[in-house]
């Protein structure tokens, strides 16, 4: 079976960058909540941390939504053979899911303190299970839920080819499915028998978790001209529709640490009230990047060499960075930027944000210029010298 995921329709190829904008600010973001979570343990600090950390939860169906966005975008108008789908597309995120998968099961002993190797045996079973789970860095589940993406794409593409008329109906489906796994995972006990706990401990890495994002991702890219076109004409009741949804998820975040403590319930990624802030954050985005690509479209750079430079190597900082915190952790640096700065927790997290950023770029262009880039870095080698054409 083939399918096509929408009309024989030429897309415009600046829609992909405004795509591409979006998906370096939430790479950005993952620097940024990781960073936070690594300097600010104290309790002072702790409760204004883990709102900003909580919000940051957007990246994760940010990602999602991107991502079915391109891959509709890339497809609109071509035969889609699944096959050919699969081996094109596999290959980009198998490759290095497994190689970082191996790198971080090798450097959690070898950076990491009081974290020795286990026996052979016990360090070979260790690595199976977190290939198979995404657990060998706490950032890899993502390219699980890519490789989910990839699977499923041809029959989405034909499900939108069929249903992509009617979006509202798309929509509800994706909202009621992620709204029952919010409310099992948020709400509900933790099943009970050895089976049923271990699939509940991983189904939040599965697409059911994020089927609204995924319907919105592949509608935005189905009817991008209509939506791009209605969100410039509606900016401004969108944007105040988007800051009071952010204000009502915020507004519940402090209503439940009201006594100080931080509850856990109160900062999970699936809490149901922190949806509005979700759909917000990810629309006040997508404007953000709208608004500099019509600059850009009209002829204004406005960073357009940052956002290319940026867009190759944002997953090579999303896979290194955490490699990056524990280097930093183990050297002293975190203790040094306690030292300097006792009384700021938002200089304290500023300084560590750029020092990950900074370093985490430094190694990605290292790896750009490897041959073993494509499995480090996801993208083609660059020249170590660029020849004259």
């Amino acid at each position: 079976m083939s399918a096509s995921p929408g009309p024989l329709v030429a897309p415009r190829t600046r829609r992909a960058r405004t795509a591409d904008l979006v998906r370096v600010l939430l790479f950005a973001g993952v620097v940024v909540a990781h960073s936070v979570n690594a300097i600010n343990s104290a309790p002072d600090v702790v409760r204004s941390a883990s709102l900003l950390t909580t919000f940051l939860h957007l990246t994760r169906y940010g990602f999602v939504a991107v991502t079915l966005f391109v891959l509709v975008l890339s497809t609109r108008g071509r035969p889609l053979s699944p096959l050919a789908f699969w081996r094109r597309r596999f290959g980009l995120i198998v490759a290095p899911f497994l190689v970082w998968s191996v790198l971080y099961s090798l450097t959690d002993h070898l950076v990491m303190a009081d974290n020795p190797f286990p026996t052979t045996g016990e360090y070979f079973t260790s690595l199976a299970r977190a290939t198979v789970t995404g657990d060998a860095k706490y950032q890899l589940y993502f390219l699980l839920i890519s490789m989910q993406i990839y699977f499923v794409f041809p029959l989405l593409a034909w499900i939108l080819n069929r249903a992509g008329h009617r979006p509202w109906l798309l929509l509800s489906a994706g909202a009621a499915i992620q709204i029952v796994m919010f409310v099992i995972y948020q709400y509900l006990p933790r099943p009970q028998g050895p089976m049923w706990a271990l699939a509940y401990e991983h189904a939040w890495k599965t697409l059911p978790m994020y089927a609204l994002f995924v319907a919105i991702g592949m509608l935005a890219a189905h009817h991008h001209a209509a939506v791009e076109d209605w969100l410039r004409a509606n900016a401004g009741p969108v944007i105040i529709a988007c800051l009071l949804g952010s204000l009502f998820s915020a507004t519940a975040y402090a209503m439940s640490t009201s006594s100080g403590v931080v509850p856990l319930s109160a900062t999970t990624p699936w809490n149901p009230l922190l949806l509005p802030w979700l759909i917000s954050g990810l629309v006040l985005l997508w404007l953000v990047a709208m608004a500099w690509d019509d600059l850009r479209g009209a002829g204004r750079a406005v960073g357009a060499r940052f956002v290319s430079y940026a867009t190759i190597r944002a997953f090579g900082v999303f896979a290194v960075h955490p490699l990056i915190l524990d280097v930093l952790a183990r050297v002293g640096f975190m203790r040094l930027v306690f030292a300097w700065f006792p009384h700021s927790a938002t200089i304290r997290s500023t300084a560590l944000v750029i020092a990950v950023l900074v370093l985490s770029l430094l190694v990605v262009d290292l790896f750009l210029r490897t041959p073993v880039s494509r499995w480090l870095t996801a993208r083609d080698r660059i020249p170590l010298v660029r020849t004259a054409a």
